[in-house]
C-alpha cells in the first residue's frame, strides 16, 4: 500500500531500520510551522523537463470545477500551484507518517488551511494553460494533467480530512477489554492478535470486540465522511463521487464488474477446493465453517510458521533482490528509510511513504513473523524500490500519476513466493542460514498459500469491493446487475438504506470468499473501502503482477532469479518512470498487448495450484 498505503539482512539494509521511535517535532514547534507554511505563497518557477515519450489517456475536458475562493488565484501562476501543492504534499507526508506510526494527533485538515485557493477553478484555468501549449514535451504535458486531476480530485480530500483525522484520532486512542487478556488491548493490535490468536473461540471475541468499536465509533464518522466526500464530487462539477473517482482513477469500473465477475466464475471451483484444503491443514475446519476472522489466521499459517522466521526476514529480501541485482538503495546515494517498530499505537497496515522521492522513501511495517509477513515486506519493498528509483521530472510524473502499476510492482515481488523455482532457491537460502530445510511439500503448501491469496484478493476486489462500492457511492443497482445476479437473495439488497447497504455488502463477500458473512461481519460494510476506489488500482495490479512474472520468464527464461539484468530492465523501464505509465504501459514493456487479461489470470491461478500440486508429488 502506498500512503499519498523484520529486518537483519545485511548491515547496509540494517542500518535504515528505526528500531526505537524516531526522534519527533516539539509539538509547539511543529504547529509553529504549520501556521507559518499556511499563511506562505511559494513564488519559484518549476524547471521542468521537456523530455520523454510517456503516454496517457486524457482527463474529460474541463471535468472539474472548483468553488473559487474570493480573490483566488490572482498572485499565483501555475509554476508556483505546482510548488505550493508539491510542498503541501510533502508536509502532509511527514505529518501523516508519525500519525501512523507514532499514533501522533493527525494534523490533515490544517495543512489546508491557507492553501484553499489551489483548488479553485481559477488555479484550474491556469493548469489548463499550460496544458494547452502546443511546444510541450511529452513528460511536461503529461505532468500537467496528473497535476490538473490531482487538484480536482483534491476537493473530496479538502472536505473529507476532518473526518479521516477524527478517524485515525480514534483508531490511536481506543483501547479494548477482552476477557482473556490482563490489560487493555489498543484497537490498531487487534488484526495482529487475531491472527496470531490459535484458538477460534478467543478469536471470534477478538474479533467482536473490533467490530464494536466499529459499529459505536468508527461507522458513524465513515457515515459523515462519505456524505461530505459526495457534496464534494458534485461541488467539483461531477455527477457524483464514483464519477470523480473513474476520472481520477482513469478507469471504467462497468467494465472492470464485468472482467470481475467474469473471473469469479472461472475460480470458482478452484478457489473452493484450494480454501477447503488450506483451512483444513491451517485450521482443521472446513471452508464452508471458516469465519472472516479465520482469514487472517489462514494468511499467517501457523503450519508454515518455521520456514518463515521473523529475524530472516530482511535477509530473504536481500537474498530476492540481490538475485536480480537490486538492493534498497536509492538512485541518490541514500537509503530508504524502515520503520518495523511494534509501537500499539502504530498502523498495522504496512504502507510505503514516498515523502521525497526518490531520495526520502520511508516504508513502515509491523512485524509478527510467518509467511504473511513476508508477503507483506515483499510487497512493500516492491513500492520502496520503484520510487527509489524513480528518476523522470518534472514531480508530478513521480507521484501524482497511476496508482495500479506501483501496487502491480509490490504484488510482483510478492508472488516470488507463487514460483516454485524461487521456494527450491528459498529452501537453498534456509538451509545456509542455519535453518531447516523445508520439505517438496512443504514448499508445496507455500505456492499453494500464495496462489490462494491471489485468487482471493481479485475475487474480493474485482467482483464483490467494485460492485459494492459502485453501490455504497449511489450509483443504481442497475449498473451493479451482473453482480446480483449472482446473489442468492438480491431483493433485500437493492434497498439503498443502511439495512440495504449491509445486506449488499453481506451476500457480495460471502459469494467472493464461498462461506456465509454473519450479521457481525456485515459491521464492516463502511470500513472496508478504498477512498475514490483505490479498489481499481488494486485489482489491476493484481492482474498485472501475473503479467509481469510472465513477462519476466518470456525475456529472461524460467528460471529469472539470478539474472542481474531482470533488475535492469525493472528499474531503467519501469521504475524510473515513476507514475507516469499506465497499467497498459507497463504491459506493452513488456510485450502484451496494452490491456489487462484477466483470463491470464484466472489461467495462471489453474497453473499454480497445478504446480503445488507437482511440486508436492516430487520426492
Amino acid at each position: 500500500m502506498v500512503s499519498i498505503s523484520s529486518r537483519p539482512a545485511s548491515s547496509r539494509i540494517a542500518q535504515s531500520r528505526t528500531q526505537q521511535c524516531p526522534a519527533r517535532f516539539p509539538r509547539a514547534t511543529l504547529v509553529a510551522a504549520l501556521a507559518l507554511f499556511a499563511c506562505a505563497t511559494t513564488s519559484s518557477t518549476v524547471s521542468r523537463d521537456a523530455a520523454g515519450s510517456a503516454k496517457t489517456a486524457e482527463p474529460a475536458p474541463g471535468a472539474a470545477t472548483l468553488p473559487a475562493a474570493p480573490g483566488a488565484g490572482a498572485r499565483d501562476s501555475a509554476a508556483s500551484i505546482a510548488d505550493e501543492y508539491r510542498a503541501l504534499q510533502r508536509v502532509q507526508a511527514v505529518l501523516g507518517w508519525y500519525s501512523a506510526t507514532q499514533g501522533d494527533t493527525s494534523l490533515g485538515a490544517l495543512t489546508y488551511l491557507g492553501h484553499e485557493h489551489l483548488f479553485t477553478p481559477a488555479s484550474l484555468a491556469l493548469i489548463d494553460a499550460e496544458i494547452g501549449k502546443p511546444a510541450l514535451g511529452a513528460n511536461e504535458r503529461l505532468a500537467w494533467r496528473f497535476l490538473r486531476r490531482a487538484l480536482a480530485g483534491e476537493s473530496v480530500g479538502l472536505a473529507t480530512a476532518k473526518f479521516d483525522d477524527e478517524f485515525s484520532d480514534v483508531e490511536a486512542s481506543t483501547n479494548v477489554v477482552v476477557p482473556f487478556i490482563k490489560d487493555a488491548v489498543p484497537y490498531r493490535n487487534l488484526l495482529l492478535l487475531i491472527a496470531a490468536e490459535a484458538d477460534p473461540a478467543k478469536r471470534a471475541q477478538l474479533y467482536a470486540a473490533s467490530t464494536k468499536v466499529l459499529g459505536e465509533k468508527l461507522n458513524p464518522i465513515l457515515a459523515r465522511k462519505e456524505a461530505a466526500a459526495q457534496e464534494a464530487a458534485h461541488a467539483a462539477g461531477f455527477t457524483d463521487y464514483v464519477a470523480l473517482s473513474e476520472d481520477l482513477r482513469q478507469v471504467d469500473l462497468h467494465t472492470l464488474l464485468t472482467e470481475g465477475v467474469g473471473y469469479l466464475k472461472a475460480t470458482d471451483a478452484l478457489f473452493e477446493k484450494t480454501l477447503d484444503r488450506v483451512a483444513r491443514e491451517e485450521l482443521n475446519t472446513p471452508r464452508e465453517k471458516l469465519r472472516t476472522a479465520d482469514m487472517g489466521r489462514i494468511w499467517k499459517s501457523p503450519k508454515l510458521a518455521a520456514l518463515f522466521d521473523q529475524t530472516l526476514e530482511l535477509k530473504a529480501l536481500d537474498f530476492f533482490l540481490g538475485g536480480i541485482g537490486l538492493d534498497l538503495k536509492t538512485v541518490v546515494g541514500g537509503e530508504v528509510q524502515v520503520d518495523d517498530s511494534v509501537n500499539p499505537k502504530k498502523r498495522p497496515r504496512a504502507f510505503v511513504q514516498p515523502v521525497d522521492p526518490p531520495g526520502d522513501v520511508r516504508l513502515s511495517v509491523k512485524p509478527s513473523g510467518g509467511l504473511d509477513d513476508y508477503w507483506t515486506l515483499f510487497h512493500e519493498a516492491g513500492h520502496a524500490v520503484h520510487f527509489a528509483s524513480s528518476t523522470i521530472t518534472p514531480w508530478e510524473n513521480v507521484l501524482l500519476g497511476y496508482g495500479a502499476p506501483t501496487e502491480g510492482f509490490g504484488e510482483f515481488f510478492r508472488h516470488a513466493f507463487s514460483d516454485a523455482r524461487f521456494l527450491v532457491r528459498y529452501r537453498e537460502f534456509l538451509r545456509k542460514s542455519g535453518k531447516p530445510a523445508p520439505s517438496n511439500a512443504e514448499l508445496a503448501s507455500v505456492l499453494r498459500h500464495t496462489a490462494l491469496v491471489e485468487m482471493s484478493y481479485l475475487r474480493r476486489y474485482a467482483f464483490a469491493k467494485t460492485a459494492y462500492e459502485l453501490r455504497l457511492h449511489g450509483r443504481p443497482t442497475s449498473e451493479i446487475e451482473p453482480a446480483l445476479a449472482l446473489l442468492a437473495h438480491a431483493e433485500t439488497a437493492r434497498d439503498g438504506s443502511e439495512a440495504g447497504l449491509r445486506s449488499l455488502f453481506q451476500q457480495l463477500f460471502s459469494r467472493a470468499l464461498t462461506f456465509p458473512l454473519t450479521d457481525e461481519e456485515s459491521m464492516r460494510f463502511r470500513a472496508d473501502v478504498d477512498d475514490t476506489f483505490y479498489s481499481a488500482d488494486y485489482t489491476r495490479a493484481f492482474v498485472l503482477a501475473g503479467m509481469m512474472h510472465e513477462g519476466m520468464r518470456r525475456k529472461f527464461g524460467d528460471d529469472w532469479y539470478t539474472n542481474h539484468s531482470v533488475g535492469t530492465f525493472l528499474r531503467e523501464q519501469l521504475f524510473s518512470q515513476g507514475m507516469a505509465l499506465s497499467v497498459d504501459d507497463v504491459a506493452a514493456r513488456l510485450g502484451f498487448a496494452p490491456h489487462m487479461d484477466f483470463q491470464l489470470a484466472a489461467a495462471r491461478a489453474a497453473k499454480l495450484c497445478a504446480d503445488a500440486d507437482a511440486l508436492e508429488a516430487q520426492k
